[in-house]
């Protein structure tokens, strides 16, 4: 059972990162289609946080609790490795609710209204925002690939 676990948290991990890189390449493509492809985009960006990352999000928890739960004491919710997981969903939790979903949908209004200081000023934010996502997650998944504190 805890092999069947690691394998739906280590998917729900790869769910998020892939996305992230997905919307890291993403943007410039659909600029490169035009301001309707573009604004599409961001809108699309915006639901992801709400029917791609929470799912992985909740995966990643559940099946967490229950590897920790498994793992007969080897582990606890005190390890520095479960924690920094823990940790880790807060931030994109409140990353998704508080920057990505609402800054993707004033991007895409900004490319609708054609305004180019908003354009700029929110695709950067959210350019900026995913880098460190990025690397905060791949932070993660060395920390608890290497077990650190367990």
């Amino acid at each position: 059972m805890s092999d069947f676990l690691l394998v739906l948290h280590i998917a729900g991990a790869g769910t998020w990162l892939g996305a992230n890189i997905v919307q890291a390449v993403a943007p410039s493509m659909a600029f490169n289609q035009g301001g309707a492809v573009a604004s599409g985009w961001y809108r699309i960006a915006a639901r992801l946080s709400k029917v791609l990352y929470i799912p992985a999000a909740i995966l990643i928890v559940v099946t967490g609790i229950f590897l920790v739960l498994a793992s007969e004491g080897a582990y606890s919710f005190g390890s520095t490795f479960v924690a920094f997981g823990f940790t880790m969903i807060v931030i994109g939790a409140v990353l998704g609710s508080f920057v990505f979903g609402p800054v993707s949908e004033r991007a895409a209004d900004a490319i609708e209204a054609s305004d180019g200081a908003a354009i700029k000023a929110t695709t950067g934010r959210l350019a900026t925002f995913g880098v460190i996502d990025t690397l905060l997650l791949l932070t993660t998944i060395t920390v608890m690939v290497l077990k650190l504190g367990a």
